[in-house]
């Protein structure tokens, strides 16, 4: 029997009490220098998500995000709720009564949600990435910030993104190893937010609210990310809040709306730069009300600013790359990493999202290539196929049944992000939020029937439980092998939760040069690290690079803080 590091399941749901409770007094407190509302506890919540995300970021380019960092971060959330208090509360509460005043149903099915999401996150990690980069990146993070050429000994840490700064921060690696949960914390507001609206269009009709309210039913899906930290699960939540808050606040031009879904947008930005499009849906906003606003848009712009600048400060210290993944721009410094190896990475990576193999992508044209991707084999095929037909179909059902301009847009939008992604990466995980929200779309006029609709949510429900409890094989469904198993929850889990690797591994000591490094023992792929001590890499990573394009990196110091660099060979 496999032994799991011990502790309680309920230090899951204390962590995420304590992250709730920190992110709302951080929101407060942009809320009053964006002049954002405050009059309800999901916004303000997502808003002090952002500001921990940016205040993590500053804090990591100068030092790591340990104990000091919660110091400080527990002092400014004193300040804010002693000066705020009373607000405080009665935020709290109207929250409370909001929750309250939901139908039985709608409540039972939250309660059920919840306690599922739990549990989910005790499991073993579904997502490969996480035993590439996700738990190393966080680790650095938690150990030194960020440091100089990190890059250069797994290409992939030099994606730093934001919502892994953000899980660093709320990692309490001080006192607790496997904390890494923060993607079923933000599934749980996501669902909140969606069942709140639910409850909305049963007693009101409105057929937006009914939109963003079936958002759970793809729960099944979301529940095979959130026991990793996935950049993804974040960008599905606050991508159908924006949409939500796009629409519904299209012809107003109150400052405090466009502000929050202006934040929605730079945060998505942050998170995932793969989402880039998504920021032209608050930029379409402020061109259409840019003459009244303009005295007072100072405020974001500073926001906005502040976002762009730690981004490119972050990509610069980790890889030298200050647009990565984009090579166009690379610094002269010493711990830039080469372009030999990050065209190697994105090539390969490229490959494998098409499907298609170096001798294939070098003699087919772009048309067959596309409709290779198009035509892919299992749930990959089937997905791309079906949001292109989604996309395609999804004007007919605008025009027929909600001829608004906001509509428009926002299909626009999607159709751009969409382009984009098949230009660059086009995989299934990166756009299916989009396929999600235009299917329920074109299926609305569907779900109008409360019979069809109670029906359709207690299968979810059963779904979302059935894989969550029996172990299943998904070789019907996939090719990747790494993936081809979900990760069930056990009864032992709810007192011993799985470590956050789903590597069963050891690992060896190597030296090379004077670097020396931790590689797992058993190598399942080539890319993969584990839960190693750092630094931690693949020695077969390392020798294949060495071997194929003459590099290898070294360290620039006598500390792992002072970086590394890559070293050419003869």
């Amino acid at each position: 029997m496999v032994k799991y590091p011990t502790d309680k399941m309920a230090l899951i749901l204390v962590s995420w009490i304590y992250i709730a409770l920190t992110c709302v007094h951080m929101g407060w407190g942009l809320s009053l220098v964006l002049k954002l509302k405050t009059n309800s506890l999901i916004p303000v919540l997502v808003s002090g998500l952002f500001a921990t995300a940016m205040l993590a970021t500053l804090w990591a380019i100068f030092g790591r995000i340990h104990w000091e960092f919660h110091l400080v971060l527990l002092i400014l959330n004193g300040v804010i709720y002693v000066r705020n208090k009373n607000s405080i509360h009665q935020l709290y509460q109207s929250f409370i009564r909001e929750i309250d005043e939901l139908s039985q149903p709608i409540k039972a099915a939250l309660f059920i949600i919840s306690i599922l999401i739990m549990a989910q996150c005790t499991t073993a990690p579904f997502v490969i990435d996480n035993e590439t980069y996700y738990i190393q990146t966080i680790k650095w993070l938690n150990e030194y910030g960020l440091v100089k050429g990190l890059a250069n000994l797994h290409i992939s840490l030099g994606q730093v993104s934001g919502w892994h700064v953000l899980q660093s921060a709320f990692s309490f690696s001080f006192l607790y190893p496997n904390f890494n949960d923060l993607s079923g914390f933000c599934l749980l507001i996501g669902n909140v937010f969606a069942f709140v609206k639910l409850d909305q269009y049963f007693k009101s009709g409105n057929q937006l609210a009914l939109l963003i309210g079936l958002f759970p039913l793809a729960n099944v899906l979301f529940f095979q990310l959130i026991s990793a930290p996935s950049p993804d699960i974040a960008v599905y939540v606050f991508g159908f809040m924006l949409f939500y808050y796009f629409i519904e606040h299209f012809k107003s031009d109150d400052l405090a709306d466009f502000n929050f879904i202006a934040l929605l947008g730079f945060f998505i930005l942050f998170i995932k730069i793969t989402a880039f499009a998504l920021i032209l849906i608050p930029l379409v906003l402020l061109l259409v009300h840019f003459q009244k606003w303009k005295r007072q848009l100072l405020p974001t712009a500073l926001i906005g600013g502040l976002v762009f600048i730690l981004f490119v400060v972050k990509n610069a210290l980790v890889s030298g790359l200050p647009l990565f993944p984009l090579t166009i721009f690379r610094l002269p410094v010493d711990f830039a990493v080469p372009l030999s190896s990050a065209e190697f990475f994105f090539n390969s990576g490229k490959l494998c999202m098409f499907f298609v193999t170096p001798e294939e992508y070098q003699s087919m044209s772009t048309q067959q290539i596309v409709l290779k991707w198009l035509f892919a084999p299992k749930i990959s095929g089937l997905i791309n196929l079906s949001t292109v037909i989604i996309l395609l179909i999804s004007p007919i059902f605008i025009y027929k049944f909600y001829h608004k301009r906001a509509f428009w847009l926002i299909y626009a939008v999607s159709v751009v992000e969409f382009v984009l992604l098949l230009l660059s990466s086009p995989v299934y995980r990166y756009f299916i939020y989009l396929t999600l929200f235009w299917g329920y779309f074109i299926l609305i006029p569907v779900f109008q029937n409360k019979k069809i609709l109670s029906s359709v949510y207690i299968l979810s429900l059963l779904a979302t439980a059935f894989v969550l409890f029996f172990s299943l094989h998904f070789d019907r469904f996939t090719q990747n092998k790494l993936i081809s198993q979900n990760s069930p929850f056990l009864l032992k889990n709810v007192i011993f939760p799985h470590a956050n690797s789903k590597l069963q591994t050891t690992y060896e000591t190597v030296q090379n040069g004077n670097l020396k490094y931790y590689s797992p023992t058993q190598n399942s792929f080539f890319w993969a690290n584990g839960n190693g001590n750092l630094p931690c890499i693949n020695k077969e990573q390392i020798n294949y690079f060495e071997q194929t394009l003459g590099v290898v990196p070294q360290m620039r110091g006598d500390g792992l803080d002072d970086g590394f660099y890559t070293k050419t060979n003869p």
